[in-house]
């Protein structure tokens, strides 16, 4: 059996100990070195591969919860932080966990790993602090970073300073490039502790890679990108198959709960509690026949509320104004038309059931939140292993599903979005037609959609070509090659760069499902896609960032003033675009 690599727990301990100073929730407090008798019952060293466990897992798990919600909130996915109403209060928590627990982590990775005798771990942590400090500035903007882990320094730095942005990216660039140089040497022992790849370090260096290509297309409007593209594209060592795909896979387990946040939200409570979904994005995949559908959504009635009884009213979606595009969709005139072609009035029994099943709600809504949780739409069998859409039935109550889903962080499909971006806007030659490339990028993530899907219920059935035979629905959905097809055939191929990135950048969004950030960051980047819904009240203007945490302010001094929805001071270094509504 290999040894493993060792760190020294004590040290680990004591730096530990300066967690809230990271966090600046330490000032005016001193702490003491305690002499403390050695315990024979606790070990002085821990792995290397538990504090790489710990920093995939702690990390990845916080990206993929609350932070992603909003984010699919922000461009109308769902209806999380939909109307852009924050306080420093917000993300406190988050931004305390994050800093005091899998960043943490990765600090004492790279102080302890020696580049001699365990290179791989260096350069697994390198990319990780890499993926992670450059998420924090695509949320927060400049953030601490040189001296966010300084509190246990021989003189501790309480007050870290914040670094601007785009010297983190700079300095992320420097640290992707030395991830990949350590993951490219040998290592006595194995790369035990990766969650992620198993240890694969020749798949570390193309999400390495993929990395690397993903903030040079998020910082192409502020810098000349268009050689440092070509030359990823050229070394042809990136992610290009769903077998190397960055991603997290959840487990089943209860307790503790490391299942998927989604499926949580949707699926362990006595009701499910997951936000709406936005109606703009079911209508048109319904619209659409679009065959993801059953696996993005998970009906929970099939019972129609009544619209001139009192109680019913108060539930219906938009039933208090007349400003809605998609309201309650068996009474909605525009999704019946959409959907069957037809008058609210004329659909059967079954198709007006059928779309009561579909409970979202418009973009920012105001309307009160009702005790509804039984009737929305709630987490289908993709990405968060729910259940597939069989039939309408309640979530609730941890009896359903599994819960091990995916994180999508980089997959195959969002970097050939990249590149489609790329070659669009900066002529990079990819060796393909944008129409080849958009075609590839839908069939990878039609068939990651279909494999976890069918993983995670039996019910859910692959052939789609026997789904009218299989399954009870007034509908019938489109295959993949049909519906794929269509889309490549509407590509504006003799349209502008703008059209043509405004068209893929829709495609983007109906696939990205299950990662926020990948169109937060690309509406940000280019304003597109163009025809999400406007929301219906705007309480605070569009999340240029998210607010700094309440401790910040309190504590650090060194706290940026901003406001994160104004263009003079919210904005993300990167965006030139600055969008107001």
């Amino acid at each position: 059996m290999m040894k493993k690599m060792k760190i020294n727990l004590r040290r680990y301990i004591k730096t530990a100990v300066f967690t809230m100073a990271l966090t600046m929730a330490t000032v005016g407090c001193e702490f003491q070195e305690l002499d403390i008798n050695t315990d024979p019952n606790t070990a002085s060293e821990v792995s290397l591969d538990l504090l790489l466990t710990s920093a995939q897992f702690n990390g990845l798990n916080t990206f993929a919860g609350g932070l992603n919600n909003s984010q699919m909130g922000f461009q109308a996915i769902n209806t999380s932080s939909d109307d852009f109403n924050f306080t420093n209060s917000s993300w406190n928590g988050t931004w305390n966990y994050l800093y005091s627990v899998p960043l943490k982590d990765l600090e004492e990775m790279i102080r302890a790993a020696d580049p001699e005798l365990s290179p791989n771990y260096l350069g697994v942590a390198q990319v990780l602090k890499a993926y992670y400090f450059t998420t924090m500035v695509d949320l927060w903007g400049d953030v601490p970073y040189t001296e966010a882990f300084a509190g246990n320094y021989s003189e501790p730095i309480l007050e870290p300073v914040y670094d601007g942005g785009a010297n983190i990216y700079a300095d992320a660039f420097a640290l992707i490039d030395a991830g990949i140089a350590n993951l490219g040497k040998d290592q006595a022992t194995s790369l035990d502790g990766d969650i992620i790849y198993g240890g694969s370090t020749s798949k570390w260096i193309k999400a390495a890679n993929s990395l690397k290509l993903r903030l040079l297309i998020q910082t192409k409007n502020v810098q000349d990108n268009a050689a440092a593209i070509q030359a990823i594209v050229d070394g042809d060592n990136y992610i290009q198959t769903a077998a190397d795909d960055f991603q997290l896979r959840f487990s089943a387990l209860k307790n503790p709960d490391n299942r998927h946040p989604m499926y949580i939200d949707g699926y362990a409570g006595g009701e499910a509690g997951y936000s709406y979904f936005g109606s703009q994005l079911m209508f048109e995949m319904l619209s659409k026949r679009d065959p993801r559908t059953p696996f993005y959504f998970k009906r929970q009635t099939s019972s129609l509320l009544n619209p001139d009884d009192t109680t019913d009213k108060q539930t219906i979606p938009c039933s208090q104004r007349d400003d809605c595009i998609y309201a309650y969709f068996p009474y909605s005139p525009v999704v019946t038309q959409g959907v069957f072609g037809k008058a609210p009035e004329d659909l059967t029994d079954d198709e007006r059931e059928y779309l009561g099943g579909f409970f979202g709600r418009d973009r920012s809504d105001p309307s009160g939140i009702p005790n509804d949780n039984p009737l929305r739409t709630t987490v289908g069998a993709y990405p968060a292993a729910g259940l597939f859409d069989v039939s309408a039935s309640t979530t609730g109550g941890n009896q359903f599903g599994t819960g091990d889903g995916i994180f999508p962080i980089i997959t195959s499909w969002m970097v050939k979005f990249y590149l489609l971006e790329a070659q669009i806007t900066l002529g990079v030659s990819t060796g393909s037609t944008e129409a080849d490339l958009l075609e590839a990028a839908l069939e990878e993530q039609f068939e990651k959609v279909i494999a976890v899907g069918t993983a995670a219920d039996p019910a859910a059935s692959a052939d789609i070509d026997t789904w009218p035979e299989t399954y009870d629905w007034p509908i019938t959905y489109k295959n993949e090659e049909d519906y794929i097809g269509d889309v490549i055939a509407a590509y504006p191929t003799g349209g502008t760069s703008a059209q043509r990135l405004n068209y893929v950048l829709k495609q983007a969004w109906y696939a990205n499902f299950g990662n926020g950030y990948e169109g937060y960051n690309a509406f940000r980047r280019t304003g597109f896609p163009s025809d999400i819904q406007a929301p219906l009240q705007l309480p605070r203007n569009f999340a240029l960032s998210l607010p700094y945490a309440q401790d910040e302010l309190n504590l650090n001094s060194n706290t940026p003033d901003k406001v994160y929805d104004s263009p003079s001071s919210g904005a993300i270094f990167w965006d030139t675009l600055k969008f107001q509504f």
